[in-house]
């Protein structure tokens, strides 16, 4: 029995006081599901962690090999994302409550790492996605300036420069949508349900 088949299992049992649930069962798919989002979510940060050092490696670098400070700047941002996810990962681990090992417990904990993961996401402009994206639009700039500087300049590269800067943009954009989609379809409908359920308890003095 899947998690959503136990909440409707749950609901009915709120309309029918001849229908019983095992309460047993309800806590373990619950601790299932917990267990899962929490897999999902550290591996996602590992990486995201991991590309940006990489990324910072490569751009002190680069940028040190050739005298490139924009590259300096990329290092720096892509630093801040990587100590951004470390740090907040620290901090809700420090904020997490050491509570009892029981159904209602349980799902509030779960609601409360959702709950949390909605605002990553619908704030991922600021933190995530701005920071790299103004070091990759200045970086572009710089290499376009450059080019029309120097003793031979071509137009061509202007436009690839001005180009990549437009693609830079549309590319942030598309992340961010693609994050609030995932808001609606998917973070969404599971906080509501972990809502109802805990709404559910409280109504039934569990």
């Amino acid at each position: 029995m899947t998690f959503d088949e136990l909440q409707k299992t749950w609901h009915s049992q709120q309309a029918d006081p001849n229908l019983a649930i095992e309460p047993g069962l309800l806590l373990k798919e619950v601790k299932r599901n917990k267990e899962q989002f929490d897999s999902a979510i550290f591996w996602r940060d590992f990486r995201e962690v991991g590309v940006a050092v990489v990324l910072v490696v490569f751009f002190l670098c680069f940028g040190i090999k050739h005298s490139l400070w924009p590259l300096y700047l990329l290092a720096l941002v892509c630093l801040w994302v990587a100590a951004f996810i470390v740090v907040d990962r620290i901090v809700q681990k420090r904020r997490r409550p050491c509570l009892s090992d029981s159904l209602f417990n349980c799902v509030k904990s779960s609601l409360a790492q959702i709950n949390h993961q909605v605002w990553l996401l619908r704030n991922v402009l600021w933190w995530y996605l701005a920071p790299p994206g103004v070091g990759l639009i200045i970086w572009f700039g710089y290499c376009g300036i450059s080019i029309m500087t120097s003793e031979n300049p071509h137009t061509g590269y202007l436009l690839f420069s001005l180009g990549n800067i437009v693609g830079t943009i549309l590319l942030y954009w598309g992340v961010y949508w693609l994050n609030q989609w995932t808001i609606r379809k998917e973070l969404a409908p599971r906080k509501n349900e972990l809502e109802d359920l805990l709404n559910s308890f409280k109504s039934a003095d569990v």
